[in-house]
């Protein structure tokens, strides 16, 4: 009886155990895009957890983790722009919708939560794909910020360099925990 509770144990244990995915290496990238100029910057410090028994899904993203292309444009984003010291990272907590665990190949799927940065919580629908690869999941999204939506400033000397609506690209590889 004690070795079946053991086994047993062991077994759903492990079960719910292998319903979280998580990353610590999920890739961001964002684009502003001008007719003066690109300004591009990545991460691949963005951290990301999804429970498939909830569908509940998480990223978060150290801001200080962006890189240029230019030390410059690092150096203004953090100061001016996204004041990392004051707001240091940003997050996204939310529910994914129409997923079919058990279907092959990417799925068009939908995250509604809460995107927080610069201090500012907006609720946003974000669509992209979900994979199961076996080990884990593959998730892929692209998606749009308004600066405004966040109290993210742009001064007037440089409004015609930076965009007023940010391009975001997520690539995750997320593996079971």
């Amino acid at each position: 009886m004690r070795l079946f509770l053991l086994l047993a144990l062991l077994f759903f244990g492990t079960s719910l155990q292998a319903q979280r995915f998580a990353t610590r290496e999920a890739h961001i990238a964002f684009l502003s895009e001008t007719p003066i100029e690109d300004i591009r910057a990545e991460s691949r410090e963005a951290s990301a957890i999804f429970d498939a028994e909830t569908g509940q899904l998480a990223f978060q993203v150290p801001i200080l983790s962006f890189h240029f292309p230019k030390a410059l444009m690092e150096e203004h984003f953090n100061e001016n722009y996204m004041e990392t010291e004051r707001y240091p990272k940003a997050t996204f907590r939310g529910q994914v919708m129409d997923l079919d665990l058990s279907a092959d190949g990417p799925q068009a799927v939908r995250a509604t939560g809460t995107l927080e940065m610069h201090g500012v919580a907006v609720e946003r629908d974000i669509t992209g794909s979900m994979e199961n690869t076996g080990s884990g999941w593959r998730i892929e999204a692209a998606f749009d910020v308004p600066c405004a939506d966040h109290d993210i400033a742009i001064p007037k000397v440089v409004s015609e360099n930076i965009a007023e609506v940010i391009g975001v690209t997520l690539n995750a590889n997320l593996v079971a925990q």
